[in-house]
C-alpha cells in the first residue's frame, strides 16, 4: 500500500471491552505510578506482567542465548528457530519498553510467536536501558545487533537478503532507526513497526490528550521514559536518531508495516509517521486496531487483539520474505 491508501483521520471506536475491564481491575488496586518508582523496580513489575498476561506462544525448535561484542561491552541475543527447514528469513526483534524497562523475557512470547508465524529465525536484542545508558546506547546497540545478524545469518541457518527488523513501541523506534542507520551497507527487505514511538513528547497531540490518562501508557510514564532516555541532554528531543518525524532520510527505509492502536497516546504519531514513510516514497501499509491499547501485544489473555496484531504482522512479514 501507499500513500494513498492511508486514512487522513482514523476512525474512532469504543475500546474493546475486555480491556477496559483489565484497566478497571488495574485502577482499582491503588498502585503507584510508575515513574515513581525506581527502574529496577519497574521493570520487574514488567516482566511479572507480560509473564502473567499472555497466552503461551507455540512451540518452536529451539531458543537459545549467545553474546558478542557490543558497542559499550558484551551485548546478549536470544536466538530463536523455527521447526522449519532452511535457508530462512531472518527477523531482528527489538523489544519496547520506554528505552527504561523491557527485556528479552518481557518479549520472549512475542517472538516465540513471530518465530512460528513467520517460519523465520528471530534475534532478539537485549540493549542498554536508560537512565543507566541514556542515548544513543540502545540505538548504537541495536545498530550493531543488525550488523551482526546480516553478518551472521548462513551461521543461523538464515538468508542474508531475506532480513528484516520489527519491534513494538520504543523499540520500534529503534529499528527503524537501525534501519536507516544501515542504508547503503545493508539491505533489510522489511521493516515492522508496531504503536512506534516517533515525536518529542513536548510536542503535543490529540491522542495524549483523549489517552494520556487511565490505558496502561499514560502521559507521566512516557515522560519519565524520555527524561530518562535524553538524561540532561534534551536538545536532542530532535536528533534524527530520537524522532523520527523530523528525519530527512525515511525515504531509505525498506518496505515497512505500521499499526496504531485507537486508545494509544502514541496513536498520532504512529499515524503521522505512517504518512511520511508513504511520502517518502516507501510502500507503506497502515493497519490500525480502533479498540485496542498500547502494549497490547502483552494482554493476550485478555483480549485477542494483541493476538490479532501478531498475525497480521506475521502474514505481511511472509509475504515480504518470502517473495522472490
Amino acid at each position: 500500500m501507499t500513500h494513498a491508501s492511508i486514512p487522513a483521520v482514523l476512525d474512532p471506536a469504543p475500546l474493546d471491552p475486555a480491556l477496559a475491564g483489565f484497566l478497571a481491575q488495574a485502577a482499582a488496586q491503588g498502585n503507584p505510578p510508575l515513574e515513581s518508582l525506581p527502574p529496577p523496580v519497574a521493570r520487574q513489575i514488567y516482566r511479572d506482567l507480560a509473564a502473567g498476561l499472555g497466552l503461551p506462544a507455540p512451540a518452536i525448535a529451539s531458543a537459545n542465548d549467545r553474546t558478542i561484542d557490543g558497542v559499550g561491552g558484551p551485548l546478549m541475543l536470544r536466538i530463536y528457530q523455527p521447526d522449519a527447514q532452511g535457508p530462512l528469513p531472518l527477523l531482528l526483534y527489538v523489544h519496547g519498553g520506554g528505552f527504561v524497562i523491557g527485556d528479552l523475557e518481557t518479549h520472549d512470547k512475542i517472538c516465540r510467536t513471530l518465530c512460528h508465524d513467520v517460519a523465520a529465525v528471530v534475534v532478539a536484542v537485549d540493549y542498554r536501558l536508560a537512565p543507566e545508558h541514556p542515548f544513543p546506547a540502545a540505538v548504537d546497540d541495536v545498530a550493531c545487533a543488525l550488523g551482526w545478524v546480516a553478518a551472521h545469518a548462513r551461521e543461523l541457518g538464515a538468508d542474508p537478503s531475506r532480513i528484516a527488523l520489527a519491534g513494538d513501541s520504543a523499540g520500534a523506534q529503534l529499528a527503524a532507526v537501525a534501519a536507516l542507520r544501515s542504508a547503503g551497507a545493508i539491505a533489510p527487505r522489511a521493516l515492522g513497526l508496531i504503536y512506534p514511538v516517533a515525536q518529542h513528547y513536548s510536542e503535543p497531540s490529540p491522542s495524549m490528550a483523549e489517552n494520556g490518562e487511565g490505558k496502561f501508557l499514560t502521559n507521566g510514564v512516557m515522560q519519565w521514559f524520555i527524561d530518562c532516555y535524553l538524561g540532561a541532554r534534551q536538545e536532542l528531543a530532535r536528533h534524527a536518531d530520537f524522532a523520527l518525524l523530523h528525519s530527512q532520510a525515511l525515504g531509505t527505509l525498506p518496505s515497512t508495516w505500521l499499526a496504531t492502536m485507537g486508545h494509544d497516546p502514541l496513536r498520532d504519531e504512529g499515524h503521522a509517521l505512517a504518512l511520511r514513510i508513504a511520502q517518502a516514497g516507501v510502500p507503506t501499509e497502515h493497519r490500525h486496531y480502533p479498540g485496542a491499547i498500547h502494549a497490547c501485544l502483552h494482554f493476550t489473555a485478555v483480549s485477542p487483539l494483541g493476538t490479532q496484531v501478531m498475525a497480521d504482522l506475521a502474514g505481511w512479514l511472509r509475504a515480504q520474505l518470502c517473495s522472490s
